[in-house]
This record gives C-alpha cells, sequence and structure tokens, in this order.
C-alpha cells in the first residue's frame, strides 16, 4: 500500500509514470491512472500475456504497454515487438542486456512528444551470454527512447536501448537458471557454470550455444576447460522427443577421438537434463550420428557426509548429539596437535588442520607435517590433489598452496582488501572461496586456480567479487558447486546470506551469536557454530534449530 501512495503522489504531479516494482502501476490510457505490471492473483509460473498496442495510444502509453510486454518472452517477445516500428522490430535485440530494477521510473520529454527518457535503478543484469550479476549499489541508467508514426498513424517506438527492463518478480517469472558444465583441467570433475535464460521453447539451443561458446570470464584462463574443438556451432539446433534431445553439431566434432566424444557427451547431458524433458542426448555431427562409446564419468555431485566433523568433548570425528565417530588414521593425531580448526579431504583419507604452531597436513600412517608455521595462519583449507592452502589472516598477499613434500608455493592475491577472514578451496578443486574484512567493508572473491600440466597451483584467473551485505564478516564457506554462505554480524545478531554464483542473493535468516558456518550437502547442510559451541541447523520454516551437538570448533568437509 505504501507504493500505491507514493505512486499516486508521483502521479499528481506528472504527465505519465512507469513503476515496475511488484505492486505499482504504470499509466495505459486516457487520464493518468495505474494498472499493476505484476501483481496478479494466484502462483502459476506465467504471468497473464500483455496486452498489444491499442489504437490511439500515446507515447507514454506506448512505453508503458512496451516495458510491460517484456516480461513476455514467447515468440521471441512477439507481443512487445508490437510496440516497435516494422523496422526496429528487426533490430531490437531483448536479451542482449536485461536490467532488474525495483524502482519506480517517471519518464521526461525530451525534444518533444516523440522523445521520451526514464532512468532506471539496475539492481542486477543479465547478458547476452546469460550471465546474472548482482550489484553491490543499485546503479541509476538513463535509457532513451524515439518514437515515429507508423503507416496508420499510431504512435511506435522507432528507437530503444538494447535489452529489456524487468522488475525482480518479472524476472523470477520469466528466467530461470541453468548450469552448463565444463571440465577441470584433469578431466575427473565437471563444474556448473551457471547462466539465465528466458523459460521458453528456445531454452536448449540457448544452453548449447553458450556452452560451446566456452566458461564465464572467471573461469577461463585455463581454470575450466571444453572438450568441444574451438569453433563448433549448433548446426542447425536441439530437437527433443520422447526424452532424448538431439544436438545437432558443426561437422569437425565427428573427427574427435572417442575419449574426447564421451566428455562432449557429458557436458551436454549434464547442461541439458536441467530441462525437465531430458533424460538423454544423442549427438549429430554434419547430419550424421555421432557414435559415442563408454567411459568413465566425471565427478559432478561433490556430496560430503551428512554428519557434521569436527572437536567434541569425546574427540574429533564425525559429531552427532550424542557420538563423536572417530575418523581412522586422522582422529588420534589431529587431538593429539590440539587442533583448533581443520579441513578433511574427500574420503576422509588426509585433513589439514590449524594449531597455535600453524598449519599441518595429516595423513593416515604418516607423522604430521607442519606446513605453514608463520604466526596468525587461519583455518587451512586442502584440495583432492593434497595441497593445503594456507594464509596469514592479517597479510591479504600471504596465501600459499603446499604439497605433500612440505613445498610452498606463493601465489599473489586477487587484489584482495583488508584482513583474510576465511579460505576455502571448492570441493571440485578449481576455485578457491576469499573472505575478507577491510577498510572497504566486507568481500567475498572466488578466484579460479591456475595450475600448471602437473597440476601445481600457479595463479588465479579473473576473480568474481561477489556483491554481498554490508554487516563484519565472520566466516564463509562452500554450499555446493554453485553457491557459497556468509555468516555476517549485524549489531546483536548474526545472519547467514547464501549467494549464487553467477547467481542470486538469497537470506538465510539469524541467529544469535555465530561464530563459524560449514557448508554441508546444499543448504539443508549448512551448519552454524555459536560461542558457546552449540551447532546449530536451518529448518524447513526457515528458522534455526540446535542439533545437539557442542562442539570446540566444525571441520570443514571436502
Amino acid at each position: 500500500m505504501r507504493r500505491r501512495m507514493r505512486w499516486a503522489a508521483i502521479a499528481a504531479s506528472t504527465a505519465a509514470a512507469l513503476v515496475l516494482a511488484g505492486c505499482a502501476g504504470i499509466p495505459t490510457g486516457g487520464p493518468v491512472g495505474s494498472v499493476a505490471i505484476d501483481a496478479e492473483d494466484g502462483d502459476g509460473k506465467l504471468l497473464t500475456l500483455p496486452d498489444s498496442p491499442q489504437k490511439g495510444a500515446t507515447p507514454e502509453q506506448i512505453l508503458a504497454g512496451f516495458l510491460r510486454a517484456q516480461r513476455a518472452p514467447q515468440g521471441n517477445y512477439s507481443i512487445a515487438r508490437e510496440f516497435l516500428t516494422e523496422e526496429f522490430r528487426l533490430e531490437w535485440s531483448p536479451t542482449e542486456l536485461v536490467r532488474v530494477s525495483d524502482s519506480p521510473i517517471v519518464p521526461q520529454q525530451e525534444g518533444g512528444e516523440a522523445s521520451l527518457r526514464v532512468n532506471v535503478n539496475v539492481q542486477a543484469s543479465v547478458d547476452a551470454t546469460g550471465v546474472y550479476t548482482e550489484l553491490p549499489h543499485p546503479e541509476s541508467q538513463e535509457l532513451a527512447y524515439e518514437f515515429a508514426r507508423d503507416d496508420d498513424g499510431e504512435w511506435r517506438i522507432a528507437r530503444a536501448p538494447a535489452g529489456t527492463v524487468l522488475s525482480s518478480r518479472g524476472f523470477d517469472m520469466t528466467f530461470l537458471p541453468y548450469p552448463l558444465y565444463f571440465f577441470d583441467p584433469s578431466g575427473t570433475a565437471l563444474v556448473p557454470d551457471v547462466r539465465w535464460f528466458p523459460d521458453t521453447a528456445s531454452r536448449a539451443d540457448r544452453i548449447v550455444k553458450q556452452l560451446l561458446a566456452g566458461p564465464a570470464p572467471w573461469y577461463r584462463q585455463g581454470v575450466l576447460v571444453t572438450s568441444f574443438p574451438s569453433g563448433t556451432t549448433l548446426d542447425p539446433g536441439v530437437t527433443i522427443s520422447g526424452g532424448t534431445a538431439t544436438v545437432e553439431l558443426s561437422a569437425g566434432v565427428a573427427s574427435e577421438d572417442a575419449d574426447a566424444l564421451w566428455r562432449m557427451q557429458q557436458q551436454l547431458r549434464l547442461s541439458l537434463v536441467a530441462l525437465s524433458e531430458v533424460k538423454d542426448v544423442r549427438m549429430v555431427a554434419g547430419g550424421f550420428p555421432v557414435q559415442v562409446g563408454e567411459g568413465r564419468a566425471a565427478e559432478s555431485a561433490f556430496v560430503v557426509g551428512t554428519d557434521p566433523v569436527g572437536l567434541a568433548e569425546g574427540g574429533f570425528g564425525h559429531l552427532t548429539a550424542s557420538t563423536v565417530d572417530p575418523l581412522p588414521g586422522l582422529s588420534n593425531p589431529i587431538d593429539d596437535l590440539g587442533a583448533t580448526g581443520a579441513t578433511v579431504g574427500r574420503g576422509d583419507d588426509m585433513a589439514a588442520v590449524r594449531t597455535q604452531a600453524g598449519a599441518w597436513l595429516v595423513r593416515p600412517g604418516e607423522d604430521p607435517l607442519l606446513v605453514d608455521g608463520r604466526p596468525g595462519v587461519i583455518d587451512p583449507s586442502i584440495d583432492a590433489r593434497g595441497f593445503v592452502w594456507s594464509a596469514v589472516g592479517a597479510d591479504a598477499d600471504s596465501i600459499i598452496a603446499v604439497d605433500a613434500s612440505g613445498q610452498a608455493h606463493a601465489l599473489p592475491a586477487p587484489n584482495l582488501d583488508g584482513a583474510i577472514v576465511s579460505l576455502d578451496v571448492s570441493r571440485d578443486g578449481t576455485r578457491l572461496l576469499i573472505g575478507t574484512q577491510g577498510a572497504g567493508g566486507p568481500g567475498l572473491t572466488i578466484a579460479g586456480i591456475v595450475r600448471d600440466g602437473d597440476g601445481v597451483p600457479t595463479g588465479f584467473g579473473d576473480p568474481l567479487r561477489l556483491a554481498i551485505t554490508s554487516a563484519t564478516l565472520l566466516d564463509a564457506t562452500w554450499v555446493d558447486s554453485s553457491t557459497v554462505a556468509a555468516l555476517s554480524r549485524d549489531g546483536e545478531a548474526t545472519e547467514v546470506d547464501a549467494y549464487g554464483i553467477g547467481g542470486r542473493h538469497e537470506s538465510l535468516g539469524q541467529l544469535a551469536g555465530g561464530v563459524q558456518i560449514v557448508g554441508g550437502n546444499f543448504v539443508e547442510g549448512i551448519r552454524v557454530r555459536d560461542d558457546d559451541g552449540a551447532v546449530w541447523r536451518r529448518s524447513s520454516t526457515g528458522s534455526w534449530l540446535s542439533t545437539g551437538i557442542v562442539a570446540s570448533f566444525l571441520a570443514t568437509q571436502q
């Protein structure tokens, strides 16, 4: 109701106003009035299709209808194109840039009735490749529209900015996230690269075209790789029948060896099964079916144990409210070291441990190896190749990766601001999550790990900075391959937030006194330890419930 009152005040003082927020309105005809752009009854997936242009509509009304029609991508935005001149219909590219804005926007005449401009406060955007970017602060953008009369004397839009403008709700109704899968350089892991496409019949084509185009900028420079030969195109497209997606590719694919074809098949299948109607994939190259043999499937799920791992009164191990299940070969040496933090490797076959003396590598049957004795190290991480990742919290340029022999490989920090709060390698081993707190506020950075031919980390790709809340960052963790979570202090309360990599932000609620967060399997697996040692989990209703576990610290599971 407050937004409706605000709209009334704007309408009283302007000739026309366009409002893209959920409960607000836009002028549509006659005297200044409003109609809800998104507020419709029911919870169906698609909004009711908008109206076509009305006879005798003014430029302000045409603009209002055009903006409203942008939430209907069916038929390549056929309704929205009705508001354009015949010439401009062929030029307008609706998905070149999608702007997400919930702020009221007011059109202003510029040089007569044939020109209008509006200012929008953009909070997120999607580019032509489907890459979603959430901005740390809304960004004001000026959009200019020019009008001309058609052969029937009706106003139509003759020039407009590329792309569309959608409210958050309109975006949620129109676009869906689709993970495109690329390999790590070793070929043993498939990693999702999330893109956003309109929920239309052309989704399969867009998925494959962007898969062929390669990973997002922060996954380039060898961080993730594709099995498709350079220059491969979709020719002509994807057809789906009986649960099988037939992907017609350019002829060069057929000349690839059996291993490459198997890897291509894996990339296509994992990327396309996000569509509910796809169960399997068939490749065609140059018009001829491609015979794909069998091979070893790369890991893509990276599931960890359901019970948290940590140090409790009964020692180090998998924790429940009443028991501690020790990790064979690891729990005793970790207990003996006097650990204050740890990360356990996949299969519980190794661990990176922090003590007052520094960071250690612990392997069953071997003496613990001190790999970083610098004062002030934070909880270390470990990857599947056995590298221990360590850093001094107060020094943003102190990140090292230490191999099993104890040799340290220094890695230049990706322009971090302030102290390092947390350091966590993704379970697939391709990315480093770095949490920082500095003069400019908190930060979450995803840095793709660049390795040499032997798998030794040598540097980072272009970093991805996540737009996060301004609360003081306490800890961060991986939730799954495309989501991270942060624990922050806001006044007296601590709050948990989930951030999609190439996706959206979601608040997971607040709890008192949180000091540490670790990931599990998806959001349901997140655990938070408070300053009394109590461990909490999130309920199905969004509140935080005690698990009955009391721990000195929780260990990250890889």
